[in-house]
């Protein structure tokens, strides 16, 4: 359609893929992120350009599957697992921690992860929409968020909403099988009316359709579990105040024996994904403590290192991260202009 409209396709700049609606969060579940091979690549001493895959892949590489994301997955399968016939009674999880940590990146694998395997046992079906994935939305005229218009979007159904909207996203969800919402962001939220609102939408949605909720934020387990615990009853003594749901906590690597242990157990994971010709097995492990220093142990900052080192190791034809390559990189730096 497009050659038809606009000629041939033409090479486009590389952008992200936004997952706010659903083709879009379809096509990343499809998509299987992989290392490009070395041999369907550019010979080594070859001038890279921007839009070569082997430097496209290196500038976001892939999710690290380390064992917080695989117990995580765990958590989330064994509730969905508790919760697939149930009318009521269900809880959702929780997934917070300070921010460059993860949490979003880790709840959009797991929602895909999940996606996948119902694709795997029962096969591919277009009218199947088991996972919905949203962002809190900004607050619009009057101060109240449009919950409804961000359901509708990735629904697809912003043209078929009747006079109750959240009935017709109901419906849909219903009848397209949606078994886990994600809700990124809910940091955003802000205490008092804003919080009630949201969760007495989210609440319907879920008694209505029996979704799985996952909430996912900064200090997110202080705004979401008052809204879903029993509030009414005293505590007794020494009793936990907090809720059922399960929280996912994020943090950042530590410089204790077990932080280091966790922080190179994840630059393992890099230095097996990384593809550049004079790059040796476990050249980024032997970095690690410089990597650690530099990234504060947080995972953004590693993530930026390590991506960018690889490219400018690219870009340089060195095509092997050092130290003194990884000094040259930028980030976290002050530089004088």
């Amino acid at each position: 359609m497009r050659d038809l409209v606009d000629g041939p396709d033409r090479l486009q700049p590389p952008v992200p893929v936004w997952c706010d609606t659903r083709p879009n969060w379809r096509a990343g579940v499809v998509r299987r992120t992989e290392p490009p091979e070395l041999a369907d690549c550019a010979p080594v001493g070859t001038d890279i350009s921007p839009d070569d895959p082997r430097f496209l892949f290196h500038g976001s590489m892939r999710l690290v599957r380390t064992p917080a994301v695989i117990t995580a997955e765990l958590v989330v399968q064994k509730q969905l697992y508790a919760n697939a016939k149930r009318a009521s009674g269900r809880i959702g999880v929780i997934i917070e921690g300070p921010a460059n940590t993860g949490k979003s990146e880790l709840m959009a694998y797991i929602g895909r992860s999940h996606e996948r395997r119902l694709d795997n046992r029962y096969g591919e079906n277009d009218d199947r929409i088991p996972v919905i994935a949203l962002s809190v939305p900004a607050k619009g005229r009057g101060g109240s968020r449009n919950w409804a218009g961000a359901f509708a979007r990735f629904l697809g159904l912003e043209r078929e909403l009747g006079s109750d909207p959240t009935d017709s996203i109901c419906y849909v969800m219903r009848h397209c099988h949606t078994r886990l919402v994600l809700i990124d962001g809910i940091e955003r939220l802000e205490h008092g009316a804003d919080v009630q609102q949201a969760f007495t939408f989210l609440e319907h949605i879920s008694d209505e359709t029996g979704a799985t909720f996952i909430y996912c934020g900064r200090s997110s387990r202080s705004l979401v579990d008052p809204m879903l615990r029993d509030r009414q009853t005293p505590l007794e003594q020494n009793e936990d105040p907090w809720g059922d749901h399960p929280v996912l906590v994020t943090s950042r690597f530590g410089y204790d024996k077990t932080g280091k242990d966790r922080f190179r157990r994840v630059v393992k994971e890099f230095d097996k994904d990384l593809r550049l010709y004079h790059h040796q097995p476990g050249d980024l492990i032997k970095l690690s403590p410089v990597l650690h220093m530099r990234s504060k142990g947080y995972l953004r900052a590693l993530s930026q290192l390590i991506c960018q080192a690889a490219q400018q190791a690219m870009l340089s034809k060195e095509e092997r991260i050092t130290e003194e390559l990884l000094e040259s990189i930028t980030v976290g730096r002050v530089i004088g202009i």
